[in-house]
């Protein structure tokens, strides 16, 4: 049996950045990170496609910071929060994560079991990030131990060089209302000097 495909969407949904976040849970690594990391929760923000990464020992911790970064978003921007949506998985399926959504009016959307392209958006960022990951620790034959640093150094950058295709500015400016400065990156692996 063959699925229909998934048409494209050309156009933005969300009328303000914050309006709802796609979740994914990406692991458990291979290799543990150098803090002591096996999972990465990537989340990703729908108009803006603004992303956050944050690394985590187990899924449970997945709670936390979703938590704290809905609170942090709607004081920043006053405005109110519509949707959070995710796949089914139990670190977003839960007795706290329904509270949570509820006492802040927040609907919880899942996809369907066995259709990540229902949560299309974070399932592309988490490959991208992923691939771009791989791809700087193998130019410099990085241990495979640094994948967080990676994946958080891919984040940083993505948001401010990557354009948002339908309104043809970048997530930076797009969520902060002015364009990014980018004369401080560096070369992944490139070497550096602490300044004590």
């Amino acid at each position: 049996m063959v699925a229909a495909s998934h048409t494209p969407v050309n156009q933005v949904m969300m009328a303000r950045p914050g309006e709802l976040l796609h979740m994914h849970t990406a692991g458990p690594s291979r290799v543990r990170s150098v803090g002591g990391k096996w999972y990465a929760l990537v989340i990703v923000d729908d108009f803006s496609h603004w992303s956050w990464v944050h690394f985590m020992e187990s899924k449970d911790e997945a709670f936390e910071f979703v938590h704290d970064l809905v609170l942090r978003l709607r004081n920043e921007s006053g405005h109110a929060m519509r949707a959070l949506r995710s796949d089914n998985g139990s670190e977003f399926k839960n007795d706290r994560f329904k509270t949570f959504c509820h006492s802040q009016g927040l609907e919880h959307q899942f996809s369907s079991p066995y259709v990540p392209q229902q949560n299309g958006v974070v399932e592309r960022k988490n490959r991208t990030l992923v691939e771009m990951a791989r791809t700087m620790l193998d130019e410099h034959m990085t241990p495979r131990k640094f994948w967080a640093e990676a994946i958080n150094t891919v984040c940083y950058v993505s948001n401010r060089i990557f354009l948002r295709a339908v309104l043809n500015k970048t997530s930076y400016e797009l969520r902060f209302g002015q364009q990014p400065k980018v004369s401080h990156l560096r070369v992944f692996g490139c070497r550096c000097f602490v300044l004590k």
